[in-house]
């Protein structure tokens, strides 16, 4: 080979390298995943189950699960993952927000929490956050022109970040879609993420006052909402919608008042955790959001009127282009302010 050719060869390998990524590393040989939850409650567990299983499919590696083992010491259960030879362990709530990064500074394996910024760290600790308030704020334009009371509830099962920015989007939207409905807010417990029971009787307590429209925040307890509204007429004799987060729940809504959900498609952000494992970039901030695509509205129901389903497309990308500035109150005392502001009693 000439000089000159040798020359002209090397300019062009180092001009593909510029505008390709370098080439991935291997995936983790087995991937653990622990669930405070059954991952078969159509809600944050099995979405982050099925999540997990779409890239594990995709990357093609095993993975370990642990389910429903609640909010106590999961250390163990960690531990013995680590035995079973997972590089990765994601700890998919934010109750083990503590937890997982000990362990990991503990075994040396990689974990990836939920909602613990501080304590990433370069090469072994991940963190998911939430970003869903722009799906929320779609949520509360389609709330606001379907209420027929004018008064629509939101039904939290607690207080955490994710549950109060969704709360903050849903009511934005709601008061631009219909500033003259009223909106309803209660919260059934402090971590009362699994109890039915008392979102079932908070619903009704809503329904009773003249909601017709219920937005739940519940994880299991959502079971409950939805069958409040199943159950239980508007005061008009109508039905009693209900808007669902996280899940799909339309193959058991057999009373159909399920309007639509707030989807968290968690196979997006694991994606993105899987490729930084390869990329050797792990330990990083990653978001559910809309912008990656990982939060979106679900199809509406089909009593829907056309009219609305298109206004809700063209709000989307103003959302997007950020046309549409969504509130961002991950705080309860902000929450509540802005709640009492935007709706004052």
């Amino acid at each position: 080979m000439r000089k000159t050719d040798f020359i002209i060869l090397a300019l062009l390998v180092l001009t593909s390298l510029a505008h390709h990524p370098a080439l991935a590393g291997d995936p983790p040989k087995r991937v653990g995943m622990a669930l405070p939850e059954a991952g078969t409650d159509k809600g944050w567990n099995e979405q982050g189950k099925v999540g997990l299983e779409i890239v594990a499919k995709k990357y093609g590696f095993p993975i370990e699960l642990a389910e429903a083992l609640g909010y106590g010491d999961i250390k163990p259960t960690l531990r013995d993952m680590v035995q079973r030879g997972c590089e990765l362990i994601i700890c998919h709530a934010s109750g083990y927000q503590t937890a997982a990064p000990e362990i990991a500074r503990e075994t040396g394996v990689k974990v990836t929490t939920v909602e613990n910024h501080k304590a990433i760290t370069a090469g072994l600790v991940s963190d998911i956050d939430t970003q869903p308030q722009g799906g929320c704020y779609l949520a509360g334009w389609l709330a606001g022109k379907m209420t027929r009371s004018n008064t629509v509830g939101i039904v939290a099962s607690a207080e955490p970040p994710t549950w109060n920015r969704m709360s903050a989007g849903f009511a934005q939207g709601l008061k631009a879609s219909n500033p003259q409905c009223r909106l309803l807010y209660s919260v059934i417990g402090e971590a009362a993420y699994a109890d039915a029971a008392g979102a079932k009787r908070n619903t009704n307590d809503q329904i009773a006052v003249g909601a017709d429209v219920i937005f739940g925040l519940g994880d299991g307890a959502s079971f409950g909402m939805l069958q409040a509204c199943s159950t239980k007429k508007a005061k008009d004799g109508g039905k009693v919608w209900f808007i669902d987060v996280i899940g799909d729940k339309r193959s058991i809504d057999k009373a159909d008042v399920l309007l639509s959900s707030v989807i968290m498609d968690m196979s997006v952000v694991y994606d993105e955790v899987i490729r930084s494992f390869m990329d050797g970039t792990f330990g990083k901030q990653h978001w559910v959001a809309m912008n990656n695509g990982a939060v979106y509205l679900m199809e509406p129901n089909q009593a829907v009127p056309g009219s609305v389903r298109e206004e809700l497309k063209t709000i989307r990308p103003k959302i997007l282009s950020g046309e549409i500035q969504v509130v961002n109150w991950p705080a309860s005392v902000d929450l509540h302010k802005f709640l009492d502001e935007t709706f004052p009693r």
